[in-house]
């Protein structure tokens, strides 16, 4: 998927606030899916070695070489789930589609999940250090 997906979230700014395109998440790690059904929402984190080109100012005076991030689906519908196994990459991709509904595709091999929602939004970034695999 191409780094577009920033501008289906309620406030595109929170990230591009500090990418000028957000990071590809086919590129980064999924490494967390939540779904609740109580609140109809499903949240995904994700971590990137892709840092931000901007940072906020409670950052400046970290060590950092990733970013992590959530984002938080609300009205979801239509989950379908087929599997889940590593590795952490996977294939993401949000959509709009005609309805106005986002389309959210999960795929890797051995792993499928598919849903509907309403809206999406960043619900928590961070940077910090991860060891970096030799």
């Amino acid at each position: 998927m191409t780094a577009d997906w920033p501008r289906f979230l309620d406030d595109p700014q929170s990230i591009y606030s500090l990418y000028d395109e957000g990071p590809d998440l086919s590129r980064c790690d999924l490494f967390h899916m939540l779904a609740d059904e109580r609140k109809d929402s499903i949240t995904l984190g994700f971590q990137t070695a892709q840092t931000p080109e901007r940072i906020r100012p409670e950052w400046r005076e970290k060590e950092y070489n990733s970013f992590t991030f959530y984002l938080f689906f609300s009205g979801v519908h239509e989950l379908d789930i087929r599997g889940w196994a590593n590795p952490g990459c996977k294939e993401v991709s949000i959509r709009r589609k005609t309805d106005e509904n986002l389309m959210v595709t999960i795929t890797s091999e051995g792993s499928s999940a598919t849903f509907r929602a309403r809206t999406v939004s960043l619900a928590a970034a961070r940077v910090g250090l991860v060891s970096q695999a030799s």
